[in-house]
């Protein structure tokens, strides 16, 4: 059975790889569904809690870890990245805004009040979230 974490390996790595070819492995509070992103040189994971996690992609070294205030529920959707921001969105439907960086900070949390577990998309500077019951559509001030 392999180990839950968080790992990166070299391009060229081929079958079973030694422990020694492993850059580096992060085990502590990484998500059980969501998928990672790598945006802006800084790797993001959010897991169940709200909490958030960034590493720094070339060393795995932890560079902040902490919860997005205001929607703590569960997560099975992936962040997504883009215009100098993270959006996360819980169960429970909140939408974490986050200011893009390893030092992120949370910029705001919007409540659709419908149960999500799907990924946003962003697609021409609009974020696109589907919930149970409805699809939103949010775009920037033009």
């Amino acid at each position: 059975m392999g180990e839950h974490g968080a790992m990166a390996i070299p391009l060229n790595g081929r079958g079973r790889l030694e422990p020694t070819a492993f850059r580096w492995r992060f085990r502590r509070n990484v998500p059980y569904v969501p998928s990672p992103v790598l945006y802006q040189g800084v790797f993001y994971m959010a897991k169940s809690g709200g909490i958030v996690t960034t590493l720094d992609p070339a060393t795995g070294a932890l560079r902040k870890q902490g919860r997005a205030s205001g929607a703590p529920g569960d997560y099975y959707a992936s962040p997504v990245a883009g215009d100098g921001k993270l959006y996360l969105v819980s169960q429970e439907g909140k939408v974490s805004v986050l200011k893009a960086g390893a030092e992120w900070e949370v910029l705001a949390v919007n409540d659709l009040g419908d149960e999500c577990t799907a990924t946003p998309a962003l697609s021409n500077g609009r974020l696109f979230v589907r919930t149970r019951g409805s699809l939103w559509g949010f775009a920037g001030r033009q």
